[in-house]
């Protein structure tokens, strides 16, 4: 697992080298938003979706500028999430990745200006001739996250997010709001590079099944740290499912039992890179890591 958290920093600082390249920081009245994009998102976070992306292309020998400009966008497109989510008018938080929010750090307006504008830079990303010399495969690519982050994926399970602060969801809906709020950008992240390498049908829907499987898991394992994790070690407010009475797959199914559930998962998301071999090694144990992760 230590080699693991290795190739995470390794994730972590090659994204960050190309962010610093696409958010140089102007000598402008502008400068601001893009400290606020800069802050958001270089050295934050484990760069987990950026290492699925990374290593995907190395199993389908897919150049590294290709797969290093496709994290760089999944990346932005994350951090805006968070901003926005850590809002006061979503969940109101005040610490994220072991530091102040954006918006604490900041204030509003300037964090959603951030959200926005990082949001709209991850298709410019996309879209440059250096993700990919094939224009059909950057369209793809576009849509693909397009698709996952909007209303039909990651915008539509926050949506649903904010229902369930309002009236209890049943495991089926917590399942349908996971799938689409974090599982949807673990989805692009699982299969942009086998798209962009061109992989037969069989290898994709391997992905698929293993991205379903592992974002399922992740809500879990973030659901379980929610009540038995520790805050600084985490890096964000711990707790607030109990006290806003959210629907959670631990206050639907039992600490137990959403622990079993995770691993069943975990046990699903190996079985499925069957047909990748041995150079799937590297995601099974991602898979790992989601399962004994405490932060």
């Amino acid at each position: 697992m230590s080699n693991f958290k290795e190739q995470l920093k390794l994730a972590r600082a090659t994204v960050d080298q190309n962010l610093e390249k696409w958010l140089p920081l102007p000598d402008n009245l502008s400068a601001r938003v893009v400290e606020a994009m800069r802050y958001a998102t270089i050295g934050g976070g484990k760069a987990f979706r950026a290492f699925l992306i990374l290593t995907t292309a190395k199993i389908f020998d897919l150049p590294e500028q290709s797969a290093v400009n496709i994290a760089t966008a999944m990346e932005m497109v994350h951090a805006y999430s968070l901003i926005h989510d850590d809002l006061p008018a979503m969940d109101n938080d005040t610490m994220r990745r072991g530091k102040p929010t954006t918006h604490i750090q900041f204030d509003e307006a300037t964090a959603i200006l951030a959200g926005d504008a990082l949001l709209t830079n991850a298709f410019e990303v996309l879209a440059d001739e250096a993700t990919h010399p094939d224009g059909n495969v950057r369209a793809q690519l576009v849509k693909m996250l397009a698709h996952l982050a909007g209303k039909d994926g990651m915008v539509g399970g926050q949506m649903i997010d904010l229902i369930g602060e309002k009236q209890t969801l049943n495991l089926e809906q917590i399942e349908m709001l996971q799938d689409k709020k974090t599982g949807a950008l673990l989805m692009f992240a699982s299969t942009a590079s086998a798209v962009a390498a061109h992989a037969t049908e069989g290898q994709l829907n391997a992905l698929k099944t293993y991205a379903k499987c592992i974002g399922l898991m992740f809500q879990i394992t973030d659901d379980i740290l929610d009540v038995v994790g520790d805050s600084a070690t985490v890096g964000k407010t711990l707790g607030k499912d109990k006290i806003e009475t959210k629907s959670t797959f631990v206050s639907v199914l039992g600490l137990e039992n959403a622990r079993k559930k995770a691993e069943d998962l975990g046990t699903e998301a190996d079985q499925a890179l069957a047909i990748l071999g041995d150079n799937a090694a590297p995601l099974k144990e991602a898979a790992h890591f989601i399962l004994e992760r405490n932060y």
